[in-house]
């Protein structure tokens, strides 16, 4: 039996998504210096708090570990690649040797290929946090001590050896810390906090919407003064002491917004993130900059990012993503090739098999 959805995790998910698709597609400015303050963490914050790890084995906890993150990791990975050689003789751009094998080498070693890095940054955090769950026995405030010296391991490695490693797992160091504060924020020795701070839609609206005040106004003084913002692709996180609370007070903030306004209608939605993640900059951009708008691009792209047609441009390339990838997604989950999206085998494929298997019996 398939746990039950909560609803506002899934519009928190999604509309998380949709900050990530627009940020990429404008220029670095306040705004995307306050969402790059908060949008990797909160997918982390997210996946903690729908965090599973009581009463199963360790091998039935990476078997579906494998199939949520890596499978995806490798089957989309893969996708984009040939997405990207498409796209590439559409647009008469030169084209290196090797390209498909050398795309596929980078898919299976996964170090900051296209935007899917961060899923077995996630399965990494996923597996730590099971150990962590065990060696602490069950003991929430041993696994946030244990969190918090891996974060100290990965500021060092940060500071004194800054490169990414195989399937990010350098990102898993720090990611670790928000999966576990997802974790221990709907962990049912904080219910009465948890509670609190949800039951309410308005009250939820009102913390949510106060936090991320406080979020938006921090991360305009560290992008200010430090000319950094929390950047886990580039691993930037300093400075330390500032952007790690940020990222929770600003993830916290955007998970009860969410709360406040949760809504059936976007909650759907979530299932095609993992699709949104690798086509949006790989297929959809240049499908809309350079193939249906190319003049309009030409006109907008060197205004500044607070520019009224700038911003209707990459809101409009925004919606346009959406609905372009909504059809490749819908294309891939009713394929044989619909586990890359963490979906179920359709069931015409299903009632297929079954004829055949009843033919040959016959």
């Amino acid at each position: 039996m398939k746990p039950k959805r909560i609803e506002y995790i899934d519009v928190a998910k999604f509309l998380a998504m949709i900050l990530v698709v627009f940020t990429h597609g404008i220029k670095e400015c306040d705004f995307v210096a306050f969402v790059f303050s908060f949008h990797l963490p909160v997918f982390f914050i997210l996946n903690g708090m729908t965090l599973k790890v009581e009463n199963q084995t360790f091998g039935d906890f990476l078997v579906k570990k494998l199939k949520r993150y890596i499978v995806p990791m490798l089957g989309l990975g893969f996708l984009t690649v040939l997405f990207d050689l498409l796209i590439k003789n559409l647009l008469n751009q030169p084209i290196p040797d090797h390209f498909v094998l050398k795309g596929t080498a980078n898919v299976i070693n996964q170090i900051r290929t296209f935007a899917l890095w961060f899923l077995p940054a996630l399965f990494f955090t996923d597996i730590i946090l099971f150990g962590f769950h065990r060696l602490a026995k069950s003991r929430l405030w041993l696994m946030g001590i244990l969190s918090l010296l891996l974060l100290g391991i990965g500021l060092l490695f940060n500071q004194f050896h800054n490169v990414a490693l195989v399937w990010n797992f350098d990102a898993a160091l720090f990611g670790t810390i928000f999966t576990y504060a997802g974790f221990a924020f709907r962990h049912q020795k904080l219910s009465g906090l948890y509670n609190f701070v949800t039951k309410n839609r308005l009250c939820a609206l009102l913390i949510g919407l106060a936090l991320m005040t406080a979020t938006y106004f921090i991360s305009l003084y560290v992008y200010k003064e430090a000319h950094h913002h929390l950047e886990m692709f580039l691993r930037i996180y300093t400075p330390y002491y500032i952007v790690f609370p940020n990222a929770i007070i600003g993830s916290l903030g955007f998970i009860l917004f969410c709360r406040g306004i949760t809504n059936p209608i976007l909650a759907r939605p979530v299932e095609m993130n993992l699709a949104l993640l690798p086509f949006h900059q790989i297929v959809a951009f240049p499908v809309f900059r350079s193939i249906l708008f190319p003049e309009w691009w030409a006109k907008v792209h060197m205004l500044p990012a607070s520019d009224f047609q700038y911003i209707l441009f990459a809101t409009s390339m925004t919606l346009f993503s959406i609905a372009l990838i909504a059809v490749i997604y819908l294309a891939i989950k009713y394929s044989p090739l619909s586990i890359i999206v963490n979906q179920p085998l359709a069931g015409f494929y299903k009632k297929k098999t079954t004829d055949v298997n009843s033919r040959q019996e016959l």
